[in-house]
């Protein structure tokens, strides 16, 4: 028997898995592997993402468009003047919305990935397969928190007083062209849908356990950051903990602080020239950044979603300090699988704690690694994927039969 055919549309080639938001989907995809034969379809920002060939046969075919930086920015400039959100522009390709009308109709289900492939979708008049929406987290929820820091003095703020309000508009419009709305926390949800009328369903975000195995945190003196340096909300995280908490955990420790993570040569040289700080750059592994680590850091001051390092730490055995925000969706206990910091002083007494106490780095490395086991593994998630996206497909044949073979447009 053939399995029903799915069209999977993404904004960037989600190989090499860099980046949460490409691990989320290639699972998402792994997950729907059992029950669908995948299209992929993506848009590649370089000429090398054109001709990769992925090891991972999760898809029966693939399609790629090419979508070039520079054409992108340019994209975005023009949309300057307008209402359109930026990020709809960026990822804006004629060539890619021919693709798309030329494949959907060959299609028995549509998954389109962020916003960012989402609106291709939301153009496409008329009948079509049923339509799901993997949106992850809200970034307009994202972009009111960085905007709302005091210290930030990127140019990127103003960027985010521009964008973010006409894209929170979009994105709380956007989810009622779907089926079905996949995000990876409760936080997003109420930001997006405080009236829970839209079709959403929260699945999380999991670990490879088998890829980080448990190590509970040694008698070290490196406390980690784990996250790609490209974001900006990562960067303002660890040059905030290294101006404000560092140097008051080094007053009692001779600690240093180890950032493990693809990082651009800018942002290199700028974190070069802190003392007592080392970015590793991209590991094949990331459990070999651990080494003579006794614990962990997410001082993030804005997120959204879930925090895929939150969810590491915890698989690896690294008891993590975090800001509020940085423990986002994951639901873990103060005290008992993490600690949570409300200001630098607060953060500096958690670190020295956990350097001083060896019981009670025990104590948090094994409750919070029970804690993924039993919510946050991948594979027990790929069964939420599955049953989400049957149910669809099942309301929407139960459409069409009501309507002699016509399917009505969500």
């Amino acid at each position: 028997m053939m399995k029903p055919k799915l069209l999977v549309l993404t904004p960037r080639f989600p190989f090499n898995t860099i980046g949460g938001d490409r691990i989320r989907i290639l699972h998402v995809c792994r997950a729907l592997s059992a029950q669908f034969s995948i299209t992929l379809l993506s848009l590649c920002e370089r000429e090398e993402e054109m001709h990769l060939e992925p090891r991972d046969n999760v898809f029966s075919a693939i399609h790629r468009v090419l979508l070039p930086r520079w054409r992108s920015r340019v994209n975005a400039l023009c949309a300057l003047p307008g209402s359109r959100p930026l990020q709809i522009a960026y990822y804006d390709s004629q060539e890619f919305r021919e693709a798309v009308r030329r494949l959907v109709p060959e299609h028995d289900m549509v998954v389109a990935h962020l916003i960012r492939t989402g609106h291709y979708l939301a153009d496409i008049p008329g009948l079509h397969p049923p339509r799901i929406l993997e949106m992850t987290d809200a970034i307009s929820m994202n972009y009111q928190r960085m905007r709302a820091m005091p210290d930030n003095r990127s140019w990127k703020k103003w960027m985010y007083l521009f964008e973010q309000k006409r894209l929170e508009d979009y994105e709380r419009s956007i989810v009622s062209c779907f089926d079905m709305v996949w995000l990876a926390s409760q936080a997003d949800r109420r930001f997006l849908d405080p009236q829970e009328a839209a079709p959403i369903r929260v699945i999380p975000n999991g670990t490879d356990l088998d890829a980080l195995p448990f190590r509970p945190a040694a008698q070290g003196n490196a406390i980690v950051f784990i996250g790609n340096m490209v974001s900006l909300p990562n960067q303002d995280a660890c040059h905030w903990f290294i101006r404000n908490v560092l140097p008051l955990v080094r007053r009692h420790a001779a600690v240093t602080f180890r950032i493990v993570g693809n990082a651009p040569p800018a942002v290199r040289r700028q974190f070069d020239a802190y003392e007592n700080v080392v970015l590793t750059g991209r590991i094949e592994h990331i459990r070999d950044g651990m080494a003579d680590a006794f614990c962990a850091v997410c001082p993030l001051r804005a997120a959204a979603g879930i925090q895929n390092k939150m969810l590491e730490y915890f698989a690896l055995g690294l008891p993590c300090v975090t800001s509020q925000l940085g423990l986002g969706g994951v639901e873990a206990r103060q005290g008992e699988e993490v600690l949570v910091f409300q200001n630098a002083s607060e953060a500096a007494e958690q670190i020295l704690a956990l350097h001083g106490d060896r019981a009670m780095r025990m104590k948090l490395a094994h409750a919070a690694r029970r804690l993924v086991e039993s919510r946050y593994q991948w594979a027990g998630l790929y069964e939420a994927f599955r049953i989400s996206a049957e149910n669809v497909r099942a309301n929407a044949n139960r459409r069409t039969d009501g309507k002699d073979g016509i399917t009505a447009a969500a």
